[in-house]
C-alpha cells in the first residue's frame, strides 16, 4: 500500500493532518464512515479525511482491503493507524486527537 499512501501524502492539502480511510465496503464500512465523519467535523479545519473504496487500493497495490483501515498523516507520514471496524469512536478519536495536538 506505500504507493497510494506516497502519491496521497504529497497531494496538495490545508489541513495540517490527513486521514487516509479505506474502507472495506458493506454495512459495517457504512458505519464506521458515520463515525470517522462525527470525528473529522469536531476538528476542522485541522483534519481532512480522504476515503477510498477497495477497488480503488486494488488497483494502487493489488491487494484487496478485508477490513477498513485509517491511516493518520501529519505533514505526510504517517503518525497513526487504526484497523477493524469495532474500534470504539473513543480509540478512534484519541488517534486523531493526538496527531493534532502534536501540529
Amino acid at each position: 500500500m506505500t504507493l497510494g499512501i506516497d502519491q496521497v501524502a504529497t497531494a496538495p492539502t490545508t489541513a495540517p493532518v490527513t486521514l487516509l480511510y479505506v474502507s472495506a465496503g458493506g454495512q459495517v464500512g457504512a458505519e464506521l464512515e458515520v463515525r470517522l465523519g462525527e470525528i473529522v467535523g469536531r476538528y476542522q479545519p485541522f483534519v481532512e479525511l480522504r476515503t477510498f473504496r477497495p477497488d480503488e487500493v486494488e488497483a494502487l497495490t493489488g491487494e484487496k482491503p478485508l477490513v477498513p483501515r485509517l491511516l493518520v498523516l501529519r505533514g505526510g507520514e504517517v503518525v497513526g493507524q487504526a484497523m477493524g471496524a469495532l474500534l470504539p469512536t473513543r480509540e478512534l478519536d484519541r488517534v486523531v486527537r493526538c496527531a493534532v495536538e502534536w501540529i
